[in-house]
């Protein structure tokens, strides 16, 4: 459902006291206005980033909750973890600064909507087309061949690649990397205005939901610009096939004009010492293919 999560909360009062007891990276800056304000920030084992601005007592944190809840972020979250989270959150400030913060009262500055689709061994085959495309008003971007593809722009950003290839690429533990096999991940960061359009305040108590979670989702998934559903040739077969690839071709494009200019027309095309060998080629080549890559949807999404 949810991975990063950034909110906020304000006019939260925080002795001095405690603040010293901590190794902050702290900082001053004239503020012309108000004058001079101190900033604290800190990274904790459990909430990694800290933020307090002690003139407006506004406190901001950013966290991932899988990885608070579970330790990784490759099994997703369920809508019954959710108030689990706030809960070890506010023990955990309770337990660092001695305050309390209702979860209503947290507003939202950035979330990461995902979502995990079990595609076997076609991951790489989604991102390659989606790569091929653009969404309305983004920019799209592709990393590390067939592992990554990126639609952007300065505000939000939607992107799927694949989890198994990321798990290994960063060495996570082997239990995460044998659970990520097959996982097409898919991340939404909604813009600011995406957030305020479903609720003006950007209440996390509106925001971190199920009901946000499907809006995002499934609006996300409608504008994923797929190319035309028709059977693929096998990536992999290409690969280990590689050595044969001239012959490869000779039989595509044989097959192609055939297909064009049915028998009679290929006759005028080749010559009669070439026309034989594209036959006998033909007959010696098998092309796999695999069927065309189905729409993802959201009820084909998978917990862990």
């Amino acid at each position: 459902m949810f991975d990063s999560i950034k909110m906020k909360v304000s006019s939260v009062f925080i002795q001095p006291d405690i603040l010293r007891q901590y190794n902050f990276a702290s900082f001053t800056y004239r503020n012309q206005k108000t004058g001079v304000m101190t900033t604290f920030q800190m990274q904790d084992e459990i909430i990694p980033y800290i933020k307090y601005q002690e003139a407006s007592g506004t406190l901001t944190i950013q966290v991932s909750i899988p990885k608070l809840l579970y330790g990784n972020n490759v099994k997703a979250i369920n809508e019954s973890d959710i108030p689990i989270f706030f809960q070890r959150v506010q023990e955990r400030l309770q337990q660092l600064f001695g305050i309390h913060i209702a979860h209503e009262d947290w507003r939202i500055t950035r979330l990461d909507v995902c979502c995990n689709f079990h595609v076997g061994n076609r991951t790489g085959e989604y991102v390659r087309q989606l790569s091929k495309g653009k969404m309305p008003y983004k920019d799209t971007r592709n990393y590390n061949h067939d592992e990554t593809v990126e639609f952007y722009n300065k505000s939000s950003r939607v992107m799927l690649y694949d989890k198994y290839k990321q798990c290994k690429r960063v060495k996570e533990p082997k239990e995460i990397i044998e659970q990520s096999k097959g996982i097409l991940r898919l991340e939404i960061r909604p813009s600011d205005n995406d957030m305020k359009k479903y609720t003006k305040e950007k209440r996390a108590i509106h925001l971190v939901t199920h009901s946000f979670f499907t809006y995002i989702i499934k609006r996300t998934l409608e504008g994923l610009p797929y190319t035309e559903n028709v059977e693929t040739i096998d990536y992999e077969w290409l690969l280990e096939n590689k050595e044969e690839i001239s012959k490869i071709e000779n039989y595509l494009g044989f097959t192609m004009i055939k297909n064009l200019f049915q028998e009679s027309g290929i006759r005028a095309i080749y010559t009669t010492s070439t026309l034989p060998n594209r036959r006998s080629l033909a007959k010696k080549i098998t092309i796999p293919k695999k069927e065309g890559l189905k729409r993802l949807e959201i009820v084909d999404s998978v917990q862990g």
